[in-house]
């Protein structure tokens, strides 16, 4: 071999170890994992709502609009900053344009554009009548239409004046999906429904999003990892791949963590925030959450549909018990279905879900409650204190007289399944507005009213219901919804308990900000990693 090859070898080869050696310098970002409670039971947006899934996909998928839960209004309502959209305004009552931003990049290296975003509302999938997720009428049942005006430009039209669709488009089911990852099924002739099902279950476990991390891999019981996406349009990520480990018990989230095999660890209870102080490396967070932990009592179950019944229970729950027994006396129980964040709609002197043990004998005595056992279904460890307030207020009905068994299940399938009477359920103000959180869960195009049927609600409230998403004075909108409350609470398919406080503990290194939901936030704005 000559020495012009042999020189010309001995350069390539320099040159690939010094390209080696910068791509290793270049990322040499640290990794994380979360040690959670459960592991998302879909990485699908569409399909899946739940705490323990949004916690997870809010990092692989964007917004339109996106909700800075850092920086909230003076008044303590949401403010919204531009997601994948750049801007967005209201061109005529019922028509509302979003402009859309330029350069993002879809995980399978498509190019973001209005396709995607039609994609992702089409009728046929989200809000029409036949749609794929049923739930996406629950948010959208307004729309009339979703029109591509140009590659970055949308047009929404509504069938009448939607007052909160900003906040909306910033909330649940409107994470945006890539159009070719999504639409390749799509086969000519074939039922939506059909090759929707197909793209579903393709897309499950291996998402394509725009947001700062793509799926890598899924260990069913064991993991979910994300890798960083670094063509991320707010900038490269903080770490190199964010591992969601499955660690059921509290006490070995808190051990791992203290070994150091767990970055941070969710939902750390009160009981458990002074023994961290003792650890220097260590920090815990700790927010209030926008989500309120209710009993839902099956109405249309032979027993339970005595409304006698269904109040005398909850009038026996002892909530402040409750709060000073599980949380330390650190939370509240929320006067009716609302929260301040709703602002002119908030009502500071509803009395909303009272103790009151003497009525509830009383109205006992009256139902026809004749001694049957009623069965309380809980999913072990799924939310903080879950089982802890079964057997509290197994013994508060017991002293009323009514004779309650805990029946523990392994999914919502199994909580909902033949005979369902009782179970607790976590409710989520999806936005700071009852269209967000009563309507979305207790409406008419709810779940409890139709596939679950829970809950047959009353003609009124549901015309109600109606009136509320379309009506932008505030003044009536408070009137619309103060009755509706009085609607709701009397029919009293649930009962509300507490909003529980969420503890995160960390190494001092993360710096990471929780929120008022259950979202995990780990775009560039809301993590860095340092050393100390």
């Amino acid at each position: 071999m000559s020495m012009k090859k042999y020189a010309l070898r001995a350069s390539l080869t320099a040159l690939g170890t010094a390209m080696l050696s910068m791509a290793a310098q270049a990322d040499d970002r640290p990794s994380l994992t979360v040690a959670v409670n459960q592991l998302a039971r879909t990485l699908d947006p569409g399909a899946n709502t739940g705490n323990v899934d949004v916690r997870i996909y809010y990092s692989i998928f964007d917004t339109l609009i996106r909700r800075d839960f850092v920086h909230p209004t003076e008044e303590g309502g949401a403010k919204l900053v531009p997601g994948l959209a750049e801007s967005w305004s209201w061109t005529s009552p019922t028509t509302f344009e979003v402009k859309l931003r330029r350069g993002v990049t879809c995980h399978d290296g498509n190019s973001f554009n209005a396709d995607d975003v039609m994609a992702t509302f089409s009728p046929e999938r989200l809000w029409g009548p036949d749609a794929y997720y049923p739930d996406g009428k629950v948010y959208f049942n307004s729309l009339t239409g979703v029109d591509k005006v140009d590659d970055h430009t949308v047009r929404f039209t509504t069938a009448e004046h939607d007052a909160v669709l900003e906040h909306r488009l910033s909330s649940y089911m409107s994470f945006i999906i890539c159009d070719e990852a999504w639409t390749k099924f799509k086969k000519d002739g074939v039922d939506h429904k059909k090759w929707m099902e197909e793209a579903e279950a393709a897309l499950r476990w291996n998402p394509v999003g725009t947001g700062p991390y793509k799926f890598a891999d899924y260990q069913k019981n064991d993991r979910v990892r994300l890798v960083a996406f670094d063509n991320y349009y707010e900038g490269k990520p903080a770490a190199k791949e964010v591992t969601f480990k499955s660690v059921p018990e509290v006490a070995a989230r808190i051990a791992g963590l203290v070994a150091g095999d767990f970055d941070i660890a969710v939902e750390i209870p009160p009981d458990q925030w002074d023994g961290l102080k003792g650890y220097s490396d260590l920090t815990l967070k700790t927010v209030p959450l926008e989500n309120s932990h209710v009993l839902v009592f099956n109405t249309n179950d032979p027993v339970l549909s005595d409304k006698k019944l269904r109040h005398a229970l909850s009038l026996a729950i002892d909530r402040k018990a409750l709060i000073d027994a599980l949380w330390k006396g650190q939370t509240y129980t929320p006067n009716g279905y609302q929260l301040p964040s709703f602002g002119p709609l908030y009502d500071k002197n509803r009395k909303g879900y009272a103790y009151d043990p003497e009525l509830a004998k009383k109205l006992l005595k009256e139902s026809n409650y004749k001694g049957q056992e009623i069965s309380y279904r809980v999913i072990p460890n799924y939310y903080l204190y879950n089982v802890e307030a079964a057997q509290i207020i197994q013994e508060m009905w017991r002293e009323l007289g009514v004779n309650m068994r805990i029946d523990f299940v392994e999914s919502f399938k199994d909580v909902r399944a033949k005979g369902v009477q009782v179970f607790p359920w976590s409710n989520t103000y999806r936005i700071p507005d009852p269209t967000g959180s009563l309507l979305v869960l207790w409406g008419p195009e709810s779940d409890a009213q139709n596939s679950h049927k829970l809950y047959k609600a009353t003609p009124e409230f549901n015309e109600l219901s109606k009136a509320l998403y379309t009506e932008s004075d505030p003044a009536k909108r408070r009137a619309i919804y103060s009755k509706m409350q009085d609607l709701f609470e009397d029919d009293m398919p649930m009962t509300m308990l507490y909003n529980p406080v969420t503890g995160y503990a960390m190494k001092k290194t993360i710096r990471w900000e929780p929120y008022a939901q259950y979202y995990m936030d780990f775009r560039p704005s809301n993590l860095s990693i340092g050393t100390k």
